[in-house]
Parts: structure tokens; sequence; C-alpha cells
């Protein structure tokens, strides 16, 4: 099962404009220019980073108050536990590695988002800066004391909390530098309140960040984009049961499912269960009194569900044998789907995907479309 919650507000903080807000800016970037480099065709004597933070706010409440109601299983890494991830999709990227590695820790102080934009002339102080945690009027700085100093200066670069259960990291090796970060462990510090949610900082390592290297820039789509790319948490867990299964598994070579009761339409507000029928391509020539279609053959257990957005081919929700796994009961295979993970007003395909045979015959099937409205 998949439950998406989406970003309340984000910004980036830049080193080289340690006093400038970029609060309502379209773009979230991950940048370094190191010293010696030329950048706006000027030649930089010092190394400039730059910091993105990300706060999901009254989300994580939503998601506590679902954990308590027993509607998501506990956070967690054992087998009956949901685990959360941080999504960013990147919209380009420059003069990276082939190698990196991209880190996030809870934010430990508050912020203000701001109002700025990243080409604002003069530059917006208004909200979370380099320098500053707060807009104009108050100037509060980043207490230098609860994190690594600063990269140049004493203060600066937002605050952290380190340690074992206050640290995730995601790896890249010569692939798109989209973010699918594993932070189950800081979401779990939240919903238990051992610490104050002040959102994420999303930064490289520190030793990166102070290195003599090139490390490029990777710029995300932030909230502000308008695209059905804004940050992300996406729960996962396993909720399939296959419960009262007396319906046998297809056994035909070439097979067709079919939506038993898809609608065109569903508002944000439902939760659909949405009925998987199957049936051979081409059936036995035989007689009978009722239809065909009224066979009680399901899919294997080893189905999957991918939802992608029909105009642009994206990829909303990927195939995960955990999260997107096909549930089945006495009435035949079902998977329940959450309208409020999806943007509205826009058109999305389901995609199946049915493997048998240990892996070895895999069948994917995709004219399936719904629309979701407000």
């Amino acid at each position: 099962m998949y439950r998406i919650f989406y970003a309340e507000r984000d910004t980036t903080l830049y080193e080289r404009f340690q006093e400038q807000n970029t609060g309502i800016d379209q773009i979230l970037e991950l940048t370094k220019n190191q010293s010696g480099s030329i950048v706006d065709g000027k030649y930089r004597s010092q190394t400039f980073n730059s910091r993105v933070l990300i706060d999901f706010g009254s989300e994580i409440d939503t998601l506590t108050t679902a954990i308590n109601a027993g509607k998501i299983p506990p956070i967690g890494n054992s087998v009956n536990s949901s685990s959360v991830y941080l999504s960013l999709r990147s919209s380009d990227a420059s003069d990276l590695l082939q190698q990196y590695n991209l880190k996030a820790f809870p934010v430990s102080e508050s912020w203000d988002n701001g109002h700025g934009y990243a080409n604002d002339d003069p530059k917006t102080g208004d909200g979370a800066s380099w320098y500053f945690r707060d807009s104009d009027s108050e100037r509060t700085y980043w207490n230098p004391d609860t994190t690594q100093p600063g990269l140049s200066r004493d203060v600066g670069g937002g605050t952290y909390i380190t340690g074992s259960t206050y640290e995730a990291s995601q790896s890249f090796n010569n692939q798109v530098p989209d973010i699918r970060m594993d932070v189950t462990d800081i979401v779990d510090n939240w919903v238990k309140g051992n610490i104050t949610n002040y959102g994420f900082i999303v930064k490289r390592p520190y030793s990166n960040e102070t290195s003599g290297e090139t490390l490029g820039s990777i710029k995300f789509f932030g909230r502000e984009s308008h695209t059905i790319f804004v940050p992300k948490l996406e729960v996962v867990w396993d909720n399939t049961t296959f419960a009262n299964t007396s319906s046998a598994e297809i056994t035909a070579d070439t097979y067709i499912p079919y939506f038993k009761n898809i609608k065109s339409e569903y508002r944000t507000s439902e939760i659909a269960k949405l009925r998987i029928g199957v049936r051979p391509e081409f059936p036995s020539r035989t007689y009978a009194t009722s239809s065909f279609y009224l066979t009680g053959e399901r899919l294997p257990t080893s189905s999957y569900y991918s939802i992608i957005d029909s105009v642009t081919n994206e990829i909303i929700i990927a195939y995960d044998t955990t999260g997107t796994k096909i549930d089945c009961d006495s009435n035949g295979s079902f998977f329940k789907l959450r309208m409020d993970s999806f943007m509205p007003e826009r058109y999305y395909k389901i995609q199946l995907k049915i493997e048998r045979d240990s892996g070895d015959d895999v069948q994917t099937f995709d004219d399936f479309y719904f629309k979701v409205v407000n």
C-alpha cells in the first residue's frame, strides 16, 4: 500500500548569498562552486555551497494520527512495519561526478519559508537564508553549536541533528539524480516525539562541501513548481493478506486482465478498492450457461501495479514488491488506491506487471485509465 504526503514549504540556502531567501522559487538547488571557479563570468576565490530545506509540517501530524488509528503500520524496519522515502524529482543537472552521495538530516530549529526568488534583484531577505532562519525584522542566526560549523564562517547553512537514527543517505552511480531516499528512521523519531519536526535538510556530505572537487549542480522541482513533481514522502507497506482464496490462479499462456469496477473519475477524498478479473486470451471452445467473464480465476500472487501520468508518461507510483503488490480474496484479485495521493484534474494510467514461473514469465498490461478531480 502507498500513502503519499506532499511538502508544505521548501527553500534553498545559498552560501554565496548569505542573506538571500528563495522560499517561493520553483526550483531547489544543490550546488557547489569551488574556489578558483568562474561563476557568472567572475573568478571566485572562495568555495560556495547550497543546501535545501523541505518541511512536511502538518502532514507528519496526519501520518502520526493514521498510525495511531491503525490505518498505517508503525514505522520501522521489521516485516510488519511501514517504510518512508523522501522523493525529489530532478529538473536539470550539470558537472556531476559519476559517483556521489547525498544526505538528509532533521532540521533542529524553526525557520520561515519566506517570499523570495533566486533571481530577485535586489535579493530578498525575508525568510530563511544561509545566515538567518527567519525574517528581516527578527534576524535570528542559525545556532552553530547544534551541528558542524559553517563552511567558511562560524554560522550558517542551517542546523541539523546527527546520529545513527538521524541520518539518511543515497548513493548515485552514473544514474539519473532523482532522489528516493529511505528516511524511515528520521520520520519515526518525529512520529514518536523524540525530536520536534522542523523538516529535512538535504545536502552533500560535509567532507564533499569542504573539498576542492568540482561537484556540479542538481536542480529539483520545488513545491511552487506547479508540476506533478513536487517533493513528497512515500509511506510504503505490505497490506496483502491473500485471505479466503478459493479461486484458482490463471494458467493460460496468454491472458487478459480487466478491471471489474474502475470508474472514469475519482474524487481526492476517495479510497478505491479496484477489482481485477482475468481470462485466457484464447479460451477453449465449450458450451456453458453463464458468461465466461464470471470465471473464478485470479492473478498470481507475484502481481504488481504502477501508476503513470497519462500526459507526461512519468511514473507516479513505481512497481514495488512491498507497496504495490496485488492482493486477492474469495472474490478475486484487487488492490486499494488512495486518490489523495495524486494531483487533481489529471488523467492517470494503471500498468499491471504479472510474474509467473519464478520470474521467467513476465507480462505487462496498461490500457486502464482514470481521472482524479477535487
